[in-house]
Formats: C-alpha cells, structure tokens, sequence
C-alpha cells in the first residue's frame, strides 16, 4: 500500500494525482490518496479537492486509521516538531525537490509527502495521464465561444496563452515574480515564431492573471491583438486552465497552474515559452528542505531570460 499526500491548488493536486497514477503502474501497489487536508480551515483558500469534478480521474481515498498508521501528521506543535525531526520510517518526505527515481524502489506500506513537480515522473505514462486528464466539465459559454473562433481561424489567427502571477508571489519572499522583460522576450519570441512558420497569422494574445491591471499597464499590447480574459472567477477559476489548453503557444508564468495549461494543450506542434528561473529558493546549508526548482520545466520548453 502507498498513500500519497494531495495538498494545494489545481495545479499542485494535478502533479500529486500524476505521480500517485505512476506510482500505482510502476510498482503495482495499490495507491491512496490522501484529501484530508481539504477539511481544515487553513486550505479553504484554495477550492477544494477539484479533480473529481473536472476530470475522470481513477483514484481511492485512503482511510484515516492507515494516513495514522504511515505517517507523523503535524496536528500539534510537539507533532510538527516529531514529522520534522522523527518521522515514522513509513513516512517518506521529498525535501530535496529533485527527479528521484529511487522513489519508484520503495518496499512495503508508505506515506508520500511531496509535491512531485518534474514531469519525468509520469513521462512513461503520459498518453494514459493525458486521457485521464481531459475535462469533462463544462468550461462556460464565453470560453467555448472563443475557442471555437479560433479554430475556425487557425490558418489566420494564432492563440497564445499569457500567464502573469502576481497576488500570491509578491507575498513570498522565495517566489519571484515574472518581470516585464521576460514577457517583453517571450512576446517577440511567440511572435517571431509564427514568422518563422511562414504563415500570415498574427498572434492573439490571451493574458490570464490576478493581476489583470498591471498587465494591461505594463505589456505593451495592441487592443486588436489581445483579450484579457476576467471572466472566470472563484469556483469556476479552473476554466482559465481549459482555455489555456485550448491555445497553440504558451507564455506561462513560474506557476503550476499554467504549467499544466500548456501540459494539457494536445497541439503536437505547441511552443511552451518558460522563464529560465523558476523561484528564487536555493539549497541553505543545514536546511530541512533543500528546494531548487531548477527540473520543473521540461527538457523540449524553451526557457527565456527574466532581465
């Protein structure tokens, strides 16, 4: 048995249920997951559990006696000190933020705490983790209104996904916020490609941000060539996702939710553009956990300079 620990927004959610479906394959165990952290009061910022409503997803939940059983749950301050410092051996915690394949080798019942962000992770999956992960709820009128202009205008109009993550970020002192140079670079770059493809499309830009005044202030677009898309709010936040999917070039910002919306985008053809630097964090000497974020973006993105 192997339980596996859901925690965060969608995009975190996503890459926790893609590990726990590659897990359960390479191994053959059996794999639980573990949402009980959507019944505390601390995670009500986020909107739940959502996969369950927006995908058809395969996944068992795991029973409260055997998350008791395999893991040391921070529920007490004398508990988060023993999870830290005297974690029960059954209760694995990736503190290093980095592709471990060894994973795959533990033996026997565990309890899996990460965030799992490195798509080869499920890269031996993925055709049977992109099936799984095709929405089945519905994404609103408006979004498939201007889904469907663009692909009756594929050969003149090219959609591109513009991600900017503000709100959250600004408030971490180790995650950087996307600077205007970098969409600067990735703007001409999604626009030099479509030159480079020889066609007579021009690039439609679809900004998503929670900051949408900023973006309208500082990315130097035309009105003609782009839409700043405010509509899909709250609970229904997730359709900002189906809609960047739905486009061909990707700008996505250091976030897992437009990591995933360029994941999710079937084009075979799709450019992903990344910054180079994902978060500001580095390995600290003595440190419990010793992130670099330096594997979340894939080997075939293009990664673009922040300065």
């Amino acid at each position: 048995m192997k339980i596996v620990k859901v925690i965060g927004g969608l995009g975190n959610q996503l890459f926790q249920y893609a590990f726990s479906r590659a897990l359960a394959l390479k191994t053959g165990d059996q794999v639980f997951l573990d949402i009980s952290s959507y019944s505390k009061a601390q995670h009500q910022i986020h909107n739940g559990f959502e996969l369950p409503e927006l995908f058809p997803i395969k996944y068992e939940i795991a029973e409260e006696r055997d998350i008791h059983r395999l893991s040391t749950q921070p529920r007490s301050p004398l508990s988060k000190v023993r999870r830290k410092y005297f974690t029960k051996r059954t209760h694995y915690i990736d503190k290093i933020f980095r592709f471990n394949p060894q994973v795959f080798d533990l033996k026997g019942d565990w309890y899996l705490e990460g965030w799992w962000q490195d798509g080869r992770y499920f890269d031996f999956c993925s055709d049977l983790i992109r099936k799984e992960l095709t929405f089945i709820a519905d994404p609103g009128k408006e979004n498939r209104k201007l889904a469907a202009t663009f692909e009756k205008s594929r050969y003149s109009l090219v959609p591109v996904s513009l991600h900017v993550r503000r709100g959250d970020a600004l408030q971490n002192p180790d995650t950087w916020v996307c600077t205007e140079a970098y969409y600067r670079h990735a703007i001409e770059a999604a626009r030099q490609a479509i030159r480079v493809l020889g066609r007579v499309a021009r690039p439609y830009f679809l900004v998503f941000s929670d900051d949408l005044a900023w973006c309208m202030a500082n990315l130097a677009l035309e009105p003609s060539e782009a839409i700043y898309v405010d509509w899909n709010r709250g609970a229904n936040s997730w359709r900002d996702m189906w809609l960047m999917s739905q486009c061909r070039i990707h700008i996505i910002a250091n976030s897992t939710f437009s990591w995933w919306g360029a994941w999710l985008d079937q084009h075979p053809d799709k450019i992903v553009y990344a910054p180079e630097h994902w978060s500001l964090a580095r390995p600290r000497r003595l440190a419990y956990y010793r992130y670099t974020f330096d594997d979340i973006v894939p080997q075939d993105w293009q990664r673009l300079p922040i300065v």
